[in-house]
């Protein structure tokens, strides 16, 4: 899997720079909450169709964010991955 901030074997993200360098290792550029790229597994899944729908931007406002978005993710994540070869 490739993520759109993948260049060179560098991570470009400035959100992600200061939190894992531009070197971050496989496990942390799986578990990374600023990956865009396919869907990893279930949980990428869910939070693209509730970017799509709103429904992201609805629970941030109500919820700020400490809503556990991102361990939902993971946890998602881990439990339905997606074959990386198709």
């Amino acid at each position: 899997m490739t993520c759109a901030h993948h260049k060179d074997g560098r991570c470009t993200n400035a959100l992600a720079l200061p939190l894992y360098g531009d070197r971050p290792s496989a496990g942390i550029c799986r578990r990374c909450e600023h990956y865009e790229g396919p869907d990893r597994g279930l949980g990428d899944t869910v939070k693209r169709v509730a970017r799509a729908t709103g429904v992201e931007r609805v629970v941030k406002r109500v919820s700020g964010n400490g809503c556990g978005c991102q361990k939902r993710r993971e946890s998602l994540n881990d439990a339905m991955p997606y074959s990386e070869n198709g």
